[in-house]
């Protein structure tokens, strides 16, 4: 009982230096995931220790220590002296650390499961940055203006104001290009309208009609947001109130509605505007849901309407706030300082909110990707560690056993790259049973995370071959600390360590 009172208390003691250890991991390194990703979490201020999971994780550490401290003590309270001392001569026997190796390889094979899980969510978020958003988020900005309104106020005053507006912005230092706009803003807001082709036979209800999401845009729209003109014409300051209206659609709304046909000079019958549309120029796709997502959603095609030909009866509605897209020479962040105080000197009363660059906006479309990667990559690399420091732990344990077998092979003429070989080939056992166990779970647990990849397949192979070798190399230098000591062994001395 002294001897399961003394190893359990050290279990313990050492368990509790672990645990103070965890917390101090876990609360810096909550603070820095949160850091790492402001404000692409909901809720992200109230993220924080909870004083639940804390108890829970005491009792788990707790928990281990007895368990993982009582087994090995009531082991050891067992043995037979007599027996132990005989083997202490002949060094120790292989089924005596069976065990130990069995959980070095289960370490092993856990860590590479997670680093190929975090190297699958690395790839795909290299593929996703990859992928063209169907516009040059460089140097664009956007953010709304808060209008004051009143029933009072007319469809000529309103266009009068956005018109003024866009000359005011168009004016300042550093501006390339604006535009207001309303409806749908990449992977920011969406709208969409029921429409049907002039020509084609009306469906009998508004639900049967196909939908496209719609951005009401003025004619700097276009290299505001840097958006390819593929044919035809983008949106002019011609297609006012007064003109004939006009729409551009993207190569989806074409390659759909108009396959095989030239879609310039067609006509589209929107519903809720209650007009037909003469298309005059074809853009390219926007990733409206981000570039992971919009392969997906069920509404691709995508049109552009002026924003001055806003019918009457919904031109009001406008007054009340519009979304701006701004284009500068320089840092867009550094533009807004004067554009506030142009907003200002128009009427005190507008107020400007809602300020992301388009940089940002598509980094915020990547938020939980990242997230995930950020938290597999860690978990990956305590796991690794955990693993590294079992498999260094246990060779070490071996050759400080093995000294006296050890200055016996080198007495009868070992050479040090034999022992070496001895000692590394033991480590290499151990990682390589580890990692052949770790990608066989691996084939099967990554499916799980199949839809949270893209332009990856979820047993790639590039992926698996390079965690497992990179796995291998780490465990081998594992082990090159204690083979190092091995084969310092003094022959003399190892013969008189017992």
């Amino acid at each position: 009982m002294r001897v399961i009172r003394q190893l359990l208390t050290e279990s313990m003691l050492l368990a509790g230096l672990g645990g103070s250890l965890g917390l101090l991991l876990a609360f810096f390194g909550t603070k820095a995931v949160l850091n790492t990703l402001p404000g692409t979490l909901p809720r992200a201020g109230e993220v924080s220790l909870d004083g639940r999971v804390l108890l829970f994780t005491m009792a788990l550490s707790l928990l281990a220590a007895i368990a993982f401290g009582l087994a090995p003590a009531l082991k050891s309270s067992q043995v037979n002296p007599q027996e132990v001392l005989k083997e202490g001569g002949r060094g120790s026997s292989g089924a005596r650390h069976r065990l130990q190796r069995i959980f070095v390889a289960s370490e092993v094979a856990m860590a590479l499961v997670l680093v190929i899980g975090a190297g699958l969510m690395l790839r795909s978020l290299a593929a996703l940055w990859r992928v063209n958003p169907g516009f040059n988020p460089s140097h664009a900005i956007t953010f709304t203006v808060s209008m004051p309104s009143s029933p009072a106020v007319t469809s000529a005053e309103t266009r009068a104001r956005l018109r003024q507006f866009n000359e005011t912005m168009r004016s300042l230092p550093g501006v390339q290009a604006v535009s207001v706009t309303l409806g749908s803003r990449p992977m920011i807001h969406d709208s969409a309208l029921p429409f049907w082709i002039v020509g084609q036979p009306k469906p009998a209800h508004d639900n049967d009609m196909p939908q496209a999401m719609f951005y009401l845009a003025e004619a700097g729209f276009q290299q505001a947001m840097g958006i390819t003109l593929e044919r035809g014409r983008f949106i002019s300051p011609q297609d006012n109130e007064n003109a004939p209206v006009v729409i551009d659609i993207d190569d989806t709304f074409a390659r759909t509605w108009f396959p095989h046909q030239e879609p310039i000079g067609k006509r589209v019958h929107l519903e809720q505007f209650n007009v037909e549309a003469e298309i005059v120029g074809v853009v390219g796709h926007v990733k409206q849901w981000g570039p992971g997502a919009d392969e997906t959603s069920a509404i691709g095609a995508q049109f552009y309407y002026p924003f001055m030909q806003l019918p009457e009866r919904l031109m009001p509605l406008a007054a009340g706030a519009v979304a701006v897209v701004l284009r500068t020479e320089g840092d867009p962040a550094a533009i807004m300082g004067p554009v506030r105080r142009a907003v200002d000197q128009m009427d005190h009363r507008e107020i400007v909110y809602g300020v992301q660059t388009m940089d940002d906006v598509v980094a915020g479309s990547f938020a939980a990707r990242r997230l995930s990667m950020v938290l597999l990559g860690a978990f990956a690399a305590l796991a690794l560690v955990l693993s590294c420091v079992g498999i260094y732990s246990v060779i070490s344990y071996l050759v400080g056993q093995r000294t006296h077998e050890i200055g016996v092979r080198m007495a009868l003429g070992a050479q040090r790259a034999d022992v070496m070989r001895l000692v590394l080939g033991q480590g290499a056992k151990m990682a390589l049973v580890g990692v052949a166990s770790g990608i066989a779970a691996a084939l099967g647990l990554t499916r799980l995370m199949a839809n949270q990849l893209f332009g990856v397949s979820a047993h790639d192979p590039l992926t698996f071959v390079t965690v497992a070798i990179l796995l291998t190399l780490v465990a081998l230098l594992a082990c090159y600390l204690p083979a190092r000591r091995a084969v310092r062994v003094d022959p003399m001395v190892a013969l008189r360590y017992e």
